[in-house]
């Protein structure tokens, strides 16, 4: 397995966000000067980006890119794949297919997590599960045309608002009702913390489908800060024959690099 962080691409400007946000290329220097791998790419506007630019950076400072990260479109932006506005809904889809080119470029999944949006309440709410449907069906058909994955994210209840799919169970169970090859999971060590009975159980009940892992502990800070437990974590992922990244994605008080440089070596005194 290999460590990388999350770093957002120049035009995510928002609090909300848990990533390292500015000049992409001093963050990248900072991951690969503490020996990260990877970075995992939190995006905005796909479409207006420059890929070859992008990737140069990446590979000066002998990283790769590990995912691409969606959320920065709904909390900047307010667009999202489920709502009750037909426009918005529009936008969202072009956004998530924007994304999905991006991660057939380098040739990586595209994690959903709250871009998903949420359902509506009362007479609303069978019509917006079909939206949510419908909408991670048309996202995973194109996503396999293009070679690429969407990695859908299971999230605690509440979490700005999240309304859908809580734990890993629930998540395969909707992986495997969509049924498309662009379809997979991604699982976040905090939202387990909350809503998984058994971070082993969850782990090996999602195997089959299992794309990319978000790393933070139970205060949403770096690995080790908290006590979530990561030696039962990836014994199960080794367990599982996971080959794939982690990728830190934390809160970062006092700072990005101390954060990163924490969360690194707390991560690989365990592999």
């Amino acid at each position: 397995m290999k460590i990388s962080f999350q770093v957002a691409t120049p035009e995510v400007d928002t609090p909300l966000l848990p990533s390292a946000q500015g000049a992409l290329g001093g963050n990248l220097r900072v991951l690969s000067d503490l020996g990260y791998e990877g970075v995992d790419l939190s995006l905005r506007k796909p479409r207006d980006l420059d890929l070859d630019a992008i990737r140069k950076e990446v590979e000066k400072n002998s990283l790769e890119v590990s995912s691409i990260h969606t959320a920065a479109i709904g909390f900047q932006d307010s667009v999202w794949l489920c709502h009750p506005d037909e426009a918005i809904r529009k936008e969202g889809m072009d956004r998530l297919k924007g994304s999905l080119d991006v991660a057939a470029f380098f040739g990586v999944g595209a994690t959903v997590g709250t871009f998903r949006g949420r359902l509506s309440e009362g007479e609303e709410h069978e019509r917006s599960l079909g939206w949510m449907r419908d909408a991670i069906r048309e996202g995973s058909d194109y996503a396999a045309e293009k070679g690429a994955r969407i990695l859908f994210e299971p999230q605690h209840r509440h979490r700005y608002g999240n309304n859908f799919i809580y734990n890993a169970q629930e998540g395969v169970a909707f992986v495997e009702e969509i049924n498309s090859p662009g379809l997979g999971l991604m699982l976040d060590t905090f939202h387990m913390n909350i809503e998984d009975v058994s971070f082993s159980r969850s782990i090996v009940d999602a195997k089959d489908h299992l794309g990319h892992m978000h790393i933070s502990d139970s205060n949403r800070l770096y690995p080790g800060a908290g006590h979530v437990p990561f030696r039962e974590i990836i014994d199960t992922l080794r367990a599982i024959d996971y080959e794939e990244f982690l990728a830190i994605q934390v809160r970062m008080p006092p700072d990005f690099q101390t954060s990163a440089a924490l969360g690194i070596a707390n991560l690989r005194s365990l592999l």
